[in-house]
């Protein structure tokens, strides 16, 4: 690296921490740009949620993901931020790491939980049913139905209450999809791109059984009277050598049942889905299913 090189990375590390806020205590750092916790501290998401919102000026209401997963929501983005709803005349001052939204919550909209305010199931699935794209919509949806169990119907009520809210036709054309059964919001991807695609709806969890009787597996997808399987493999869980020799062996398991194996990837998922289609398409046209 020459001499100019190194001055000037200087320079704009110079510049960089020139734009940096005064430094706090040794011994506090600062989460979603204000809130002050201990340096030392390591936090989960509901620890980051509950610091933030117990914090925050104006009794807010924790909505969006961020009520999700305080209602036990496993899957979310690590990068979510922490929603705030406000009244109107309360302060709306925006930070970094989190969102401050004005809104006129019904009391029925708000619960107490961990001494904070948060938006109820059935609000908060309203809200996370909106976002974009629908995928992620539904995936939110599942994620908190197997949470919670929360009432359908009450959300089809409350979605017909509040016409005209932005996002809400994508939420009244998934939500008759919402299955808590889903293990993944990459499944519940897939699932709504077999059904947009007009593909037949696949049962899930399925469970199989060997020939003793015994369930030794349960497909993420598929069909069990055609006895097709559809198995998304997450990287975080199929990435080992041993989890991907245990897959194979049940893979052999299953075929040797007459069971068809369909794997889907997230490379596939995301980059080729109409490989992922196909698949399935013919696996049904074997079967004598259309």
């Amino acid at each position: 690296m020459s001499t100019d090189d190194v001055y000037a990375r200087e320079e704009h590390f110079r510049r960089l921490v020139g734009k940096l806020p005064p430094m706090d205590p040794v011994d506090l750092r600062r989460i979603d740009g204000t809130t002050a916790v201990g340096r030392r501290q390591l936090l989960s998401a509901r620890d980051r949620i509950l610091a933030t919102a117990s914090k925050a000026r104006g009794n807010p209401v924790v909505g969006g993901v961020a009520a999700s997963i305080l209602h036990g929501n496993p899957w979310f983005d690590p990068a979510f931020r922490v929603e705030l709803l406000r009244v109107p005349s309360g302060c709306g001052k925006r930070l970094e790491g989190r969102a401050s939204r004005r809104f006129e919550l019904a009391i029925a909209d708000v619960m107490e939980l961990d001494d904070i305010l948060v938006t109820t199931p059935v609000r908060t699935a309203f809200d996370v049913g909106r976002l974009v794209p629908e995928w992620r919509g539904l995936g939110q949806l599942d994620a908190l139905h197997r949470a919670t169990s929360f009432s359908i119907p009450l959300l089809n009520r409350y979605i017909l209450e509040h016409k005209g809210w932005r996002h809400i036709r994508q939420l009244r054309a998934i939500a008759p999809l919402i299955d808590g059964r889903a293990e993944s919001p990459q499944e519940s991807c897939l699932r709504l791109l077999m059904i947009r695609s007009d593909l037949p709806t696949p049962d899930l969890q399925i469970p199989v059984r060997d020939e003793t009787g015994r369930v030794f597996a349960r497909a993420d997808l598929g069909y069990e009277e055609l006895l097709i399987c559809i198995e998304y493999d997450g990287a975080e869980f199929h990435s080992s050598e041993a989890r991907r020799d245990r897959d194979a062996r049940r893979d052999d398991k299953l075929r040797n049942l007459g069971w068809r194996v369909i794997r889907v990837d997230a490379e596939k998922l995301w980059d080729k889905p109409w490989l992922v289609l196909r698949e399935i398409e013919d696996a049904l046209r074997e079967r004598g299913a259309y």
